[in-house]
């Protein structure tokens, strides 16, 4: 098992994973992330906001960055086609 920590940056500022959680890969820390930043836009969107800016760093034990994950990777977005004006 590996620890990781999960930094969210947003319009607001960075709000630090101090905690962390062990996990026993990479794969299942991406799995972590991807279920959080939905966790967070499904809050956003429930209030009229879909704000999909911002982005989730995950770190090792040892504060290193292993990866940065935008907000708009965890969606597949579908928009209506608009006529052309």
């Amino acid at each position: 098992m590996r620890h990781y920590y999960f930094h969210v940056r947003n319009g607001t500022g960075v709000i630090r994973d101090e905690e962390g959680r062990d996990l026993p890969d990479d794969e299942a820390a991406r799995g972590e992330a991807m279920k959080g930043i939905r966790s967070i836009i499904s809050s956003e969107a429930a209030a009229g906001l879909l704000d999909l800016t911002g982005a989730l760093d995950i770190a090792d034990a040892q504060g290193q960055l292993l990866v940065t994950i935008g907000f708009d990777e965890a969606f597949e977005i579908r928009l209506p086609e608009r006529p052309a004006r």
